[in-house]
């Protein structure tokens, strides 16, 4: 119990550094050297100001100077780190895949946030996410290479196709690395359900995204976060998921 408090409130901490990051990107300078300050007002933040969640709260989401709204995405990031980091550890427990898997997550955040904000991938960030990938399957008890490879094969090969054959309409490169980070990860069954959760999910909120901008003459959908999701479903309940889908269709 107490471990677990423990890392939700590291998890709430790296939020609130990967709201940094999202922010601040690409000007290391300012990311390393900058202080916090408000986007509207330009006056700095206060340590006491900056506390991951609490400071929302206290500052009922507005700028303590200008009164202007804070952006809901840093509490939303901060929040999402720390279930996160949670649920992995619950998942995985004290293990060196742990430290992989949580890397991954940061990582995965941060491609989350930014491709919706900006749509766009930084090249640093997918090819971050699959070097940890494979840092993460090679620390994994049960290896096998037949499964890693052909677990990466579905996973990028097949965003592949979708990219060549739309002429990057639908998604783009950065979408082929992630598929096959998450595919090298999970192996031949579970990227194949992690394929299959990721357009499911997507048409899910597509269709919500769409209503919500009907009348608009042309607008874009960031599908990297549809396949974050869809790989940590898998990651997390993968085995669940897949015997639940075999049973389903035996009966």
């Amino acid at each position: 119990m107490i471990l677990s408090v423990v890392f939700l409130i590291i998890g709430l901490i790296f939020g609130s550094f990967l709201n940094v990051l999202i922010f601040r990107f690409p000007d290391f300078k300012d990311l390393f050297f900058g202080r916090s300050k408000c986007q509207n007002c330009k006056k700095e933040i206060v340590f006491f100001d900056l506390i991951p969640i609490l400071s929302f709260i206290f500052l009922a989401g507005r700028c303590r100077y200008c009164r202007k709204k804070i952006s809901f995405i840093y509490p939303a990031v901060e929040i999402s780190t720390g279930v996160l980091f949670l649920l992995l550890y619950l998942h995985f427990g004290l293990s060196y895949s742990l430290i992989f898997y949580l890397a991954l997550a940061l990582i995965s955040i941060l491609i989350f946030v930014y491709d919706i904000k900006y749509l766009e991938i930084p090249e640093i960030f997918s090819w971050l996410l699959l070097i940890i990938a494979i840092l993460a399957t090679a620390t994994a008890s049960i290896f096998s290479i037949s499964s890693f490879l052909f677990g990466g094969l579905i996973g990028g090969g097949v965003l592949g196709i979708l990219v060549g054959i739309s002429d990057e309409r639908w998604m783009g490169s950065g979408d082929i690395k992630i598929g096959l980070a998450f595919g090298f990860l999970l192996g031949l069954e579970k990227s194949i359900l992690f394929l299959f959760l990721s357009f499911v999910v997507g048409a899910f909120f597509g269709v919500i995204l769409l209503a919500i901008k009907r009348g608009k003459a042309k607008h874009e959908i960031a599908f990297a976060p549809f396949l974050i999701i869809a790989a940590f479903l898998a990651i997390l309940w993968g085995e669940e998921l897949v015997n639940f889908y075999l049973k389903f269709v035996i009966i």
